[in-house]
């Protein structure tokens, strides 16, 4: 691949903004990437700080880890706030309330798709 500047020179990477190859002389050079030019140098600086922070928020290689999102989170606690007034509508008039079980059942299958779906995805935002 020749230089998109220096056409008898060989590139030696590619702009991290435009896609450009560039030859030695051209290379902007910065951490984790290069750039063709002064307007390019910015841009690609901004994509890879871009990148670095989806890395986090997703939890992504060096960031990754076995918490749970925050979406289960709080299904959960919306879940068992469901149960606990099951529970304490039972215990107080002695009957079921089909009602409120029903929507605890709802969210207890809510809560288990969003946890699969946090699982299979692995983004823990």
């Amino acid at each position: 691949m020749r230089c998109f500047n220096h056409t008898g020179t060989e590139a030696v990477g590619l702009c991290k903004s435009c896609n450009k190859a560039v030859c030695p002389a051209c290379a902007r050079l910065f951490p984790r990437g290069m750039a063709c030019s002064v307007a390019c140098e910015e841009d690609a600086k901004e994509l890879v700080e871009m990148s670095e922070r989806a890395k986090k928020l997703y939890g992504i290689g060096a960031y990754q880890n076995n918490k749970l999102a925050s979406a289960v989170w709080i299904w959960l606690l919306l879940t068992a706030m469901m149960v606990s007034g099951a529970v304490y509508v039972f215990v107080i008039t002695g009957k079921l309330d089909y009602v409120i079980s029903a929507s605890t059942v709802v969210f207890l299958i809510i809560t288990l798709i969003v946890y699969r779906a946090s699982k299979r995805t692995g983004i823990q935002c």
